[in-house]
């Protein structure tokens, strides 16, 4: 990068990503979705480096992150995404003595204005859950009612949901343990509606294949329940239920049940421990209002200008 630095030791562009994974594994930094998409990321970095003969990470340039970034057919969002993934691979670089500078921090970040999240009004959920309970299938009813209440009343991940274990769920003391990202263990109270789902699909689940397993939610087939099968269920409910919205996945449910929970006026920060979010910032990107909303705060507002007038009139 420049004339007078010596990196630390010779490594090809290829070793310093395996290396970077290998520490955000051994520390357990990163979640094992964040590894597998910045992994995806930075290969493609890699084949880009490869085919302009750049094989070792003290011989990229801003220039070569700008070229790179150029070549890429994707939107604003992603292209920050991206930026944010080479940040912290180029951290990584700086702390082994690898590089001299942070070159992707220097990288002006392009403008992105988040569209409007979607997420449903309770009258909505109602027809979610009173349709699915009449179109689903038999076996399938039950498992995917309890998993909508476990996104819309506790605000759970996916990834929380699909490996959560049988003894995770404590329905003597009405709660449950879920693994968030960083292997962090956590619990959270329930409540006899879900309590009720639980025990619902206990009963149903017996009948599927492969119940001796120890997964709490399982497939048609008698597996762990994956993300993408959870994605399907999901939007298919909202499709059978006739509800369009930007994003029809589960996330659209967990959003959903944190934002009513605000505009209801619970408290934002045990909103932000169902969520599992670190920061508070990630949060209020849950916070919600509608015209009316408004229309009625500002209703509410004191008439202070008129009290005075009345006082000076006296």
């Amino acid at each position: 990068m420049y004339k007078d630095f010596v990196p630390n030791r010779s490594i090809t562009v290829y070793e310093a990503i395996e290396e970077y994974f290998d520490e955000k594994e051994a520390t357990e930094y990163l979640s094992s979705s964040s590894v597998y998409n910045r992994r995806y990321e930075l290969k493609r970095f890699h084949r880009f480096c490869a085919k302009n003969n750049i094989s070792n990470p003290e011989n990229i340039h801003k220039n070569t992150v700008i070229s790179y970034l150029k070549s890429l057919q994707v939107n604003r969002a992603s292209k920050l995404h991206i930026i944010y993934v080479l940040k912290g691979f180029f951290d990584f670089l700086v702390d082994e003595e690898l590089v001299l500078d942070n070159i992707a921090d220097s990288i002006k970040k392009p403008k992105n204005y988040q569209p409007k999240t979607d997420f449903l009004n309770y009258a909505e959920l109602e027809k979610l859950y009173q349709t699915e309970a009449k179109y689903a299938q038999r076996k399938a009813i039950d498992r995917n009612l309890l998993l909508f209440s476990l996104f819309t009343d506790i605000c759970l991940r996916v990834s929380e949901v699909i490996q959560l274990q049988m003894n995770d769920v404590r329905i003597e003391t009405k709660e449950i343990w879920i693994v968030r990202k960083r292997n962090k263990v956590e619990k959270i109270p329930l409540n006899e509606d879900i309590i009720a789902k639980f025990l619902n699909w206990y009963e149903i689940r017996k009948e599927y294949k492969g119940s001796e397993q120890d997964w709490v939610f399982l497939s048609s087939h008698g597996k762990q329940l994956k993300r993408r099968q959870v994605y399907y269920i999901v939007s298919k409910a909202l499709e059978r239920a006739g509800i369009v919205k930007r994003k029809q996945g589960p996330h659209l449910l967990r959003h959903s049940g944190a934002s009513l929970k605000a505009k209801a006026g619970e408290n934002i920060v045990m909103i932000q421990y169902l969520l599992g979010h670190e920061n508070m910032n990630t949060t209020r990107r849950y916070l919600h209002f509608d015209w009316k909303d408004l229309q009625d705060m500002v209703e509410r507002s004191p008439q202070i200008k008129k009290e005075e007038e009345k006082s000076e009139i006296k």
